[in-house]
């Protein structure tokens, strides 16, 4: 069995597509199927049902994907120990990250990181399904860390280390009828049509949390991956919102009547618990941590409130 079989199947498996895989990796996709294959003779069994261009993982496939996990991340502690003592840090980091991550540029950060540890390469990608999926890919090892906006501090089987906090904004066009509020309450809104995030991102898990502890209803009228996209449609008079007080910053929009509230949205580093970070994750942590910090210590940026 050989490591780079090991890197061939978790590919293959992630993404369940041998194109995919190969992709993923930077290598042909000849040699990630003949790779698999050799694999699976050798452990006598197979790892992939075959259906045409379909795939999926046979129960043996199921069983070896968290130990192949970790022997390459074995080796890749063994490799962090040899760089540490040449002052090397090297390595490539699985990032997952979200739409939106309050007041800093990825870019930024990633600038940052290149010119602090060049040795550390990141794969970003960023999520289409929210904070929960994050999480779960965390604790499943298919992403080494993750920007996540959790609404508690503590999630089994990650750590959370806080990156940043501010508060959640309420949003609605001059024309509605609670344009010139200063305050709103979940009663205030009974029957109004919200524009939010599917089930399962952070900002709609601390919407609901408010609404269900004050024993009141809502209904959500169309449901958006984006906050940008969430103010044109509040522009429109589609529905009401909650956004992040950083979307307004960053992108000042014309035509809405925004009321402070105390929901908080805080985005958090998440990591998992069952293995010490390597130090391409640390550098990566790091960055990140500058970065946020160097926000906090800043200007707000232009006005949230045009009216």
């Amino acid at each position: 069995m050989q490591l780079h079989q090991l890197e061939y199947f978790l590919a293959v498996a992630e993404g369940m597509s041998f194109t995919g895989g190969a992709r993923s990796l930077h290598v042909v996709q000849s040699a990630v199927s003949s790779g698999v294959r050799q694999l699976e003779r050798e452990l006598g069994t197979d790892l992939f049902v075959r259906l045409g261009r379909r795939i999926r993982l046979t129960p043996a496939g199921e069983a070896l994907v968290p130990h192949a996990r970790a022997v390459l991340a074995g080796v890749a502690a063994a490799k962090d120990a040899v760089d540490g003592v040449r002052g090397v840090v090297r390595g490539t980091v699985v990032l997952g990250t979200l739409t939106h991550v309050g007041p800093i540029d990825t870019a930024d950060v990633l600038g940052d990181l290149h010119a602090e540890d060049p040795g550390v390469v990141v794969k970003l990608r960023q999520t289409t399904q929210g904070t929960r999926s994050s999480l779960e890919d965390v604790r499943a090892g298919v992403l080494d860390l993750a920007i996540v906006a959790s609404p508690t501090a503590r999630v089994p089987g990650v750590i959370l280390q806080p990156l940043h906090t501010e508060p959640l904004v309420f949003i609605c066009s001059e024309r509605h009828r609670l344009a010139g509020s200063t305050a709103v309450s979940p009663a205030d809104l009974a029957g109004e049509s919200f524009i939010d995030f599917p089930e399962g991102w952070g900002n709609r898990m601390a919407v609901d949390a408010a609404f269900e502890a004050a024993g009141a209803e809502r209904t959500v009228q169309a449901e958006v991956v984006g906050f940008q996209t969430a103010v044109e449609l509040v522009q429109r008079n589609f529905g009401v919102a909650f956004v992040a007080a950083s979307v307004l910053d960053r992108h000042p929009a014309s035509g809405l009547w925004t009321v402070p509230t105390a929901l908080e949205w805080r985005l958090q580093l998440a990591r998992s618990a069952a293995r010490e970070p390597t130090a391409a994750e640390l550098a990566v942590m790091r960055a990140y941590d500058r970065a946020y910090h160097r926000a906090a210590q800043g200007p707000r940026g232009a006005s949230r409130t045009e009216r």
